[in-house]
């Protein structure tokens, strides 16, 4: 408070109780109406009042006991000094502590406002006023499993302390009747159904962080009424934090799934709720995740739908790094900062609360800021840093509108890096956190259940192959012939599929030729008993060989295609279908859809996420490169899939990807930028992260993006000690 208004307070409260009252009043009422008068203080001075109180209580006790003098009355404090020192000697230094106290007072209004416009806290006032100074470093943050569910636990008692956290037994059964998903139960049992690929070992760790998140989840939002009104009016809820998981309009069930997937990671490990609009479609396609609560936010399109429209209801991501910037100068710094943002402050970022950071320094706090500026399809640079990810702990509401795989970098922050890698062991995050939480809806899993059961339960061997392009007709007629031309000949090399031979037409009328000559010498034979014995000799011979056939084990093939063309599967079907194969196998070729163009809508996303599905339960995977629909198969299944490569300086018709984990595409920075944490500022985060590492140069973008270099990707264990290109977790 600036001198001038701290007066204006002084002088208002003046004419309440004086501790000048009268010469009747004895020095125990002098005490109360001292003490009455403090508490009428502002909530500013409040911390000084209360210690001079202190100090003026215990100086009246020790040195005034036998004082029963009254004092006189007077108009200032001033004047009841004088006459208190006129009356009685002892009397001095009651009126000397109680003048130096508000001389203190009125000393500590006076002084001159910091650069933010508001005072220096003194020591003795930050217990009054925060419990703890603002975090510069997440000294704190859990480095094990263990730490996590502890920390997990503990914002959940925080936010359950006025209820919330009940969930009986039939609250849990009417939940289940009203959010029906059998994927939640059968998803596991039908990848284990595979017979050439064993399936993902479950990640103990991972299910039970799960658990207390879910608890963490239910506790919130139950007590949160409607979240788009919770969030414009901007209450709280002890303890609650929240994530937006928003997706960029146009964006197909591949981006806005593995998006959400590395937001809920983040979620997870800042003990925040994550939202997801109604808008996405994800809710009209996902199971709801979270046992006894909703994902749900905004289905009455008021809010975060409008968000790009009304940028004001979030900070932006200049204004948060104001801020954290701000906690990290020196006070002549902060002063010149402070003067040249004061134009755009911004009055929707914050509730008007401050805070205290660095060297005691108060910033106003943010109640609501984005992640991405200008609505960029990723995390800004700085989001993962030390610095900036302590200062997000005071921001209530972080919304994300993302439309990439950025998880990849959360391993990168070098806080979040030991719990990451304690949780999960095997870096095969992206198929647990998808087949936990990103459960396919009941009518997107009757489908699936659908082609699993007519095609892929009794086949020996199951092969998915995906195949995008990018622009279109324009694509398709300029890169089909050379993409179905290494398709099949991946399949070929690899043996995923037998070699066909075109038969040789001479050597078909030779054996022609034969027959007929035998067939003569048949006629000019004896009608005999013993040309009737050998005529029934060879027709029992012929009946052995084709029951003998028949009763030869059959290895059956089921290969799966997802393509907006159909393409692909006449030029299979005419290699595979229609004849006969010289190995006496059987190959079945399955398509649901040939759209040619794509769309987008809540059915879209169904059939889309449902051939997603059936490419992930597949035994191999021959992909598209940067095709996130793709990579999403590659994640369900937990797959090391083939790439098609069609670059034209190379001669393979397609390559081994590095890894099950998709690649991060376009990432806007490889090095970390942390201005504030000079220990990783400006150094690759490969260099660093040893599992870190580029993603496979045929994923280059060189077709679908024409700008921007090779993404980041992340390996498993297996993939960082080993070479070996088997689908085995």
């Amino acid at each position: 408070m600036h001198a001038k208004a701290c007066r204006t307070s002084l002088t208002r409260y003046e004419s309440g109780p004086s501790i000048c009252k009268g010469r009747s009043s004895s020095w125990k009422h002098q005490l109360a109406a001292f003490g009455t008068w403090i508490a009428q203080l502002p909530a500013e001075l409040m911390p000084r009042a209360r210690l001079m109180s202190k100090i003026h209580h215990q100086a009246s006790h020790a040195k005034l006991e036998s004082m029963k003098q009254p004092w006189s009355s007077s108009s200032s404090m001033r004047n009841c000094f004088l006459l208190g020192m006129a009356n009685k000697h002892k009397a001095l230094v009651v009126a000397l502590v109680t003048t130096i106290g508000l001389l203190i007072i009125l000393h500590s209004a006076g002084r001159t406002a910091s650069p933010l416009g508001k005072r220096a806290p003194e020591p003795w006032e930050i217990e009054d006023t925060v419990k703890k100074p603002y975090p510069l470093k997440l000294e704190e943050f859990p480095a094990t499993v263990e730490a996590l569910i502890d920390a997990i636990r503990a914002t959940t008692r925080k936010a359950s302390a006025n209820g919330g956290n009940n969930f009986s037994a039939s609250m849990r059964r009417e939940w289940h009747l009203k959010n029906p998903c059998q994927s939640r139960r059968q998803m596991g049992a039908l990848y284990s159904l595979r017979k050439e690929t064993r399936d993902l070992v479950e990640n103990p760790k991972w299910i039970r962080v799960l658990k207390e998140y879910e608890i963490l989840h239910r506790t919130c939002v139950a007590q949160m009424g409607s979240v788009t009104d919770f969030f414009l009016q901007r209450k709280s809820i002890p303890g609650c934090k929240f994530v937006v998981a928003d997706t960029e309009r146009g964006t197909g069930i591949g981006n806005k799934l593995l998006s959400i997937v590395s937001i809920f990671v983040y979620a997870v490990l800042t003990q925040r709720v994550m939202l997801v609009p109604f808008s996405t479609t994800i809710p009209g396609v996902m199971c709801e995740p979270f046992e006894g609560s909703s994902w749900v936010i905004d289905p009455e399109l008021r809010n975060f739908t409008l968000a790009r429209e009304n940028p004001k209801l979030w900070g932006s991501v200049s204004k948060f790094y104001q801020n954290v910037d701000e906690c990290s100068m020196s006070d002549d710094d902060t002063a010149a900062a402070a003067s040249s943002h004061a134009a755009v402050e911004d009055s929707h970022d914050s509730t008007g609360a401050t805070y205290y950071c660095g060297s005691l320094k108060r910033v106003k706090s943010i109640y609501a800021s984005r992640a991405s500026e200008d609505w960029d399809c990723q995390p800004q640079p700085r989001f993962f840093c030390d610095t900036e990810q302590a200062h997000y702990t005071g921001v209530s509401w972080i919304y994300f509108r993302e439309a990439l795989y950025f998880l990849p970098k959360l391993f990168a922050v070098p806080s979040f890096r030991p719990v990451m890698e304690d949780l999960f062991p095997d870096r095969y995050v992206l198929p647990h956190v998808l087949r936990s939480i990103m459960l396919p809806s009941d009518a997107v899993w009757g489908r699936v259940r659908q082609v699993h059961d007519a095609h892929f339960r009794h086949a020996d061997a199951r092969v998915g192959i995906q195949v995008r392009y990018f622009h279109g007709l324009y694509d398709f007629n300029l890169l089909h012939e050379a993409t179905e031309k290494n398709i099949h000949g991946c399949l070929v090399e690899h043996k995923l599929l037998p070699d066909v031979l075109v038969p040789d037409q001479n050597l078909h009328q030779e054996e022609v030729v034969v027959v007929e000559e035998e067939e003569e010498e048949e006629e000019e034979a004896p009608h005999g008993s013993s040309a009737s014995a050998d005529l029934s000799s060879s027709y029992n011979k012929t009946s052995s060989d084709s029951l003998k056939l028949l009763q030869q084990p059959l290895k059956v093939t089921t290969v799966f295609i997802a393509s907006l063309y159909h393409s692909l599967n006449d030029k299979l079907t005419k290699l595979y279908v229609r004849r006969a194969l010289e190995t006496g196998d059987a190959i079945g070729i399955v398509q649901l859809t040939s759209e040619r163009d794509q769309f987008f809508g809540v059915e879209v996303d169904r059939q889309a996420l449902t051939e997603i599905l059936c490419l992930s339960l597949s035994d191999h995977l021959i992909l598209t490169p940067q095709s996130t629909f793709g990579a999403l198969a590659q994640g369900y299944g937990a797959l090391k899939p083939w790439f098609t490569d069609i670059r034209p300086e190379t001669s393979s018709v397609c390559v081994r990807g590095q890894t099950p984990e998709t690649c991060y595409q376009i990432p806007n920075t490889k090095k970390f930028s942390c201005p504030h944490d000079l220990q990783v500022h400006g150094k690759l985060m490969s260099d660093l992260v040893p599992y870190i590492t580029d993603c496979h140069l045929v994923e280059e973008p060189f077709v679908k993006v024409r700008a921007g270099g090779l993404g980041l990707q992340l390996l498993t264990s297996q993939d960082e000690s080993s070479s070996d290109n088997s689908n085995k977790p």
